[in-house]
This record gives structure tokens, sequence and C-alpha cells, in this order.
């Protein structure tokens, strides 16, 4: 499914009142929070420099502030809020397509579709030559089950402009929705033609290919999306459909099994994501974002945001394990060692990171005296955890020790066989 699109970027926001004055320190201030990702701040600034106005303050210039402050309610998903700061940016400049565009985005962010459609039409009718206001009436229409209206709007979103591979994608939705499925084929090809890494046009290609039983093809594509985006939780649910139909079941059972867990994560990606977006400076919200990103087995992201983390602050015992965790999952034992140091460095006691550093030691064959001495650690740390006892057991008979290893092993069996009882 396609999202809602304003065309509210900063960059252009900054530039597009002609009549604003960029010297105001409050303006100046407040577009650079809502630049930073600082919404909060930016909507404290604005509203400084909002009672520091008088009445005779331009218009253009009232409408553009109340804009700005919309613009950082929005991204706080703060939507009650967005929509009376739109209403009151629209009472000092009602000839903004802008404004009435980005309304009606906060209107379907609250399904409140019927709301949107009136003020979409409104900024298509304010500017016929912008396209955003009619691809935004085509997916109203698609949430409202009104295939037949939506192809008409994403046909003239379409013909507006003719570069825009959203616009194709919605129409070639709604043709698929119809059953149309030639028209469906042909119109996300074209999409595919302007972005050949679109995730949209090459999903959308596999599910027209599967519906026409074209299984083989239907595998090329959507392995194609997850290639571009590994944790796409659509593509791999759609991957396991076709290879259901296709007798492809035990492909089909491990696909679903990942699917299971990419849907059960989807809404803790969700918010972790909106938590960093509206806390930028925080880092133990990074920390969670990485959490949930190495749940799902994206290592690469996950290491990017335990990086994020650290350099936010580098103190953080429990975000250098994560990111050891990360690197170990790679097989990059020496990264992980040096990451799971710094944890040790800044909590003695962890006794996980000594025992993953005793098997990347053990993994590498190499300063196995090292392993030995953080095994020992994590066993006198944590006494009860068989999994340190069978790390322990294991670098003795590796260095030959095979009374040392028969004891520590058979002191992981006795813990095992508590945890049965």
């Amino acid at each position: 499914m396609q999202k809602f699109l304003s065309v509210f970027c900063i960059s252009l926001t900054i530039g597009y009142f002609a009549n604003a004055e960029n010297t105001d320190t409050y303006y100046i201030l407040g577009n650079k929070h809502l630049k930073e990702g600082r919404y909060q701040q930016a909507i404290n600034a604005f509203d400084a420099l909002l009672q520091s106005q008088n009445a005779a303050i331009d218009p253009k210039r009232l409408s553009e502030i109340h804009y700005l402050k919309a613009t950082a309610y929005h991204a706080m998903e703060v939507y009650p809020k967005a929509v009376s700061a739109y209403k009151i940016a629209i009472t000092y400049n009602r000839r903004s397509a802008q404004i009435y565009n980005a309304l009606g985005v906060t209107y379907s962010e609250q399904k409140q579709y019927v709301s949107a459609l009136d003020v979409f039409k409104k900024a298509s009718q304010l500017d016929q030559m912008t396209a955003e206001p009619y691809y935004n009436i085509g997916l109203v229409h698609l949430k409202q089950g009104n295939f037949s209206k939506a192809v008409e709007a994403f046909k003239t979103a379409v013909s507006t402009d003719r570069n825009w591979t959203d616009a194709y994608n919605g129409l070639a939705e709604a043709y698929l929705r119809l059953g149309h499925l030639k028209d469906a084929e042909q119109t996300y090809a074209n999409a595919y033609r302007l972005n050949s890494n679109n995730i949209s046009s090459i999903l959308g290609l596999g599910k027209v290919y599967t519906r026409q039983r074209l299984y083989d093809q239907a595998i090329r594509k959507i392995k194609q999306v997850i290639t571009l985006h590994p944790d796409n939780t659509e593509a791999h649910f759609q991957l396991a459909q076709i290879q259901i139909k296709s007798g492809h079941k035990e492909a089909a059972a491990q696909t679903m099994k990942y699917f299971k867990m990419l849907r059960q994560t989807d809404p803790l990606l969700e918010k972790a994501q909106k938590w960093v977006k509206i806390h930028p400076d925080d880092p133990k919200g990074y920390n969670n974002l990485g959490i949930v990103y190495l749940t799902r087995q994206r290592l690469d992201k996950a290491i990017e945001y335990f990086q994020h983390a650290i350099t936010i602050s580098p103190t953080l015992a429990s975000t250098h394990y994560n990111l050891g965790l990360a690197f170990h999952r790679q097989k990059k034992l020496k990264l992980a060692i040096n990451a799971y140091q710094k944890a040790i460095s800044l909590n003695q006691s962890l006794a996980i990171a000594h025992n993953n550093i005793a098997v990347c030691y053990t993994d590498l064959q190499q300063n196995l005296d090292k392993a030995l001495t953080h095994a020992k650690k994590a066993t006198n740390i944590e006494p009860d955890n068989a999994n340190y006892w069978d790390t322990l057991a294991t670098i003795y008979a590796d260095l030959g020790l095979n009374a040392k290893a028969q004891q520590a092993r058979k002191k992981q069996t006795s813990l095992l066989e508590k945890t049965m009882k």
C-alpha cells in the first residue's frame, strides 16, 4: 500500500513563502530544529516568534509560521494539533494548495477520509499542475474501496507528472484490486522503468505474476524485493504463499517462520522508529531500535543504530555489548571482541560479555589463555548459568586439560538437570 504524500519537505517550505523574512532569530531557530528533527523545540521557537510579533505582521508570514508548527506536530503524530495549526495557516492564506494538501494528509492519517477528500479536492483546484493532491485522492478512494474512482484519480496524477513512480504504483494497485491484471502489469512495468529499485513496483509485479500463476517470475520479483529490503514483511508473506502454491512446502515453512517473526516485531519497529524521530538525542532510543533490527536479523541496520547511540553516549555498556553481539553474528569476531571488551570496561560484572569474548577466541583458535580467563570470570559472576560452564568446558578441552573439562561439563549437566525438574 502506498503512503499519503505531502509536499512539506523542509527545504521546500523555507523558500515557499515569498514574503517571509528569514532574519528573525526565532524563525531561524525553529527551522533549524525542524530540519534536525527536534520538533518540540521547533514548536517552542515558532510560538515565541508568534508572541514576539505585533498585529500588523504580514498574513502570509503568519500563515507560514502556523504551517511550520503544523509540520512539526504532524511529524510528532500529534494530529489534532497539526489540523488546528494547518487550519489557522489557511485562514491567513486561502490560496495555498500546499497547506490544503498537508491538511488532507493529516486527516487521512486519522482515517477521516471524507474531510481529507474535501481538502485534497480544494488543493487540486488551487494548483492543477501539481500531481500530489490527485495522488492522495486516489489513495483515499483505495482506502474506501472505491477502486474505479481511484483509477481516475491516479490517471490524473500520472498525466500531470509522467515521471513520478508513486503515481504509476497507485494506479497499478487500483487496477490490481479491480482484477485488471494486464493493466496492472503494464502500469507496474512503467513504474519499474522509471525506478528499477522501487520496492512497490517490484512487489506489485510479483503480486500480478502470482495472480497470473506465473510463479517462477513471481518468485524472482519477490526475491528481488528481499535483496533490496531483507526484512520486508509483505515480501516474505508473498514469497511463502507462492512457495505453497508452487509445491515448495519446506521452503514455504522456513519463509513463513521468518515472516511471523517480522510481523510480530513490526509494531516494535514502528514504535522504536517513532521514538527516535521525536527524541533524536536519546541514545537509549537508538539502542532499542538497534535491538529490534538485531531481532529482525538486519545486522547492518542494528550496527548502524548501536554506533549512533554510542556516538551520543559512549558510556552505555549495554549498547557496546549489543554492538559486539551484532558483529559476532556477522562473524566479525575481532570487532566483536573489541566491543565486548568496551562493554566490560564500563561494567565489569557483565558475565555474558566475558563469556562471548571467550567464545570468540575459541572460534578464532587464538589466545586461548585469554579465552580461559574470560570464561572463568563469566562462571564466577553467574555460577548458575549452564551455558557459561559449557564454554569453560570447551576451552579446557581445547587446552588439553581434560580433567578440568570433565569437571566443568559435570557442573553444566547438573545445572541443566535442575532446570528440567
